[in-house]
């Protein structure tokens, strides 16, 4: 008689989940599984997951509760010092910046990595990076920097993007990626003299080249076994800035203003255009870095995301040429772009078994369609009709999208990924 059971079966449910983990890294670097199937496998049986035993809901509301608290506490030290700046010893204030910030990493690293409370750690870590910035501009007020200066946050990124790899923190990911696009909008300074002109909208193109290598930065991520974590905040942050900057180039009215302005190409400097071409190539390296990795697999995932990757560069493109000779009529291409992206992450959520970008795909159809309606639907309406219909659209086409998200979603679980 044989018995179903393994002869050797795990003490726990954790043993199980460790020791499968273990497998599929295996199993995917002999070329068994795909690095999809593989990614969906751990996404089944992540920690947060129900056949794992872990409590998902439990586990993200200490997360956000202790960085909200971090964030809190950071904020108020913040505001007491810059209220008492003037008040405050010089070497109390030297203490500040120089052990300030350590002694908040190291108390961070005990209480997560030597007590075993990661979460409540990483806050506390995530604190000291926002003490860090602060100790950024409080250096600089001492010597008389404005505090809008454009060096001042980039120098704030680059101390904290380190951070996060190091204690493998999407939370202090998340406050890179931040720093990261505010660090673009206050380089931006340098880059166009004149904020206050018209032509503040030619700096509009470069939010696609920044969203295109975030997210190519996601994908080449998801293609190592160490950085893979962190390859969905890259990819969700990349589209968001994408989609952002398309929309706002879907405006009738903004392409009419540009029409009677005479925008001048001119007043962007050198450092504008070399950080776009450094873009293009660090971009075209990580496609290529993950084209390399996945050469084994023939999955053809690749060439999907380098057509993305190029979309966006095809789309920049249309943007600069048409703030330069002008076109009305270019806000319906916008739109036409907007729905086409939105269907290629349907399109590609299903097919790699990626349910955040269907999560993604709807609300930003579901934005873009309600600006698109009371953009003009006021204009044929009643304001208390349009009100009205726009109610009733917004029940039935809220109702209609969750629906079919809902269907996909479950029909990707049965297929083995995870929202």
């Amino acid at each position: 008689m044989t018995s179903d059971a393994p002869d050797n079966p795990p003490a726990s449910n954790g043993d199980f989940i460790r020791q499968l983990l273990a497998e599929v890294s295996r199993w995917q670097a002999d070329g068994i599984i795909t690095a999809e199937q593989a990614e969906a496998i751990r996404n089944r049986y992540s920690s947060d997951s129900p056949e794992a035993g872990g409590s998902a809901i439990g586990n993200r509301v200490v997360t956000v509760i202790a960085i909200m608290g971090a964030a809190l506490i950071g904020l108020g030290i913040i505001a007491f010092i810059a209220a008492n700046w003037s008040e405050i010893p010089k070497l109390a204030k030297l203490a500040l910046m120089v052990v300030g910030t350590p002694a908040i990493y190291v108390i961070g690293w005990l209480i997560g990595y030597r007590f075993g409370y990661a979460r409540i750690g990483i806050a506390i870590i995530l604190l000291g990076a926002i003490a860090f910035g602060a100790s950024i501009h409080l250096v600089a007020q001492t010597y008389h920097v404005p505090v809008n200066h454009p060096n001042l946050v980039p120098l704030w990124f680059l101390g904290v993007i380190p951070l996060a790899y190091i204690t493998r923190s999407q939370a202090v990911l998340g406050l890179s990626i931040i720093l990261f696009l505010a660090a673009a909008g206050f380089r931006a300074q340098e880059w166009l003299p004149d904020l206050d002109s018209e032509d503040t909208i030619l700096l509009l193109p470069g939010l696609l080249p920044l969203g295109a290598f975030l997210f190519a930065a996601g994908r080449m991520q998801a293609r190592f076994a160490g950085t893979r974590q962190f390859a969905r905040l890259c990819d969700i942050s990349g589209l968001l800035v994408v989609a952002a900057g398309i929309y706002i180039l879907s405006f009738n009215e903004l392409w009419e203003d540009i029409g009677r302005s005479e925008l001048s190409f001119s007043a962007l400097t050198v450092e504008y255009w070399v950080v776009v071409a450094v873009s293009a190539v660090v971009i075209a390296a990580m496609v290529a870095v993950a084209a390399w990795r996945d050469a084994r697999q023939h999955t053809g995932q690749i060439w999907w995301e380098a057509g993305a990757v190029g979309a966006m560069a095809v789309v920049a493109a249309v943007m600069w040429l048409g703030l330069a000779f002008g076109g009305g009529w270019l806000w319906w291409v916008f739109n036409l772009v907007m729905l086409a992206g939105v269907l290629a992450m349907i399109a590609a959520g299903y097919r790699w078994n990626r349910a955040y970008l269907i999560n993604l795909a709807v609300p930003i159809f579901a934005i873009t369609l309600f600006t698109r309606y009371f953009e003009f639907g006021f204009g044929l309406l009643g304001q208390s009709v349009a009100f009205i219909v726009a109610g009733v659209i917004l029940l039935a086409g809220g109702f209609g999208m969750e629906y079919l998200r809902r269907r996909l979603v479950r029909r990707m679980r049965e297929s083995g990924a995870t929202p």
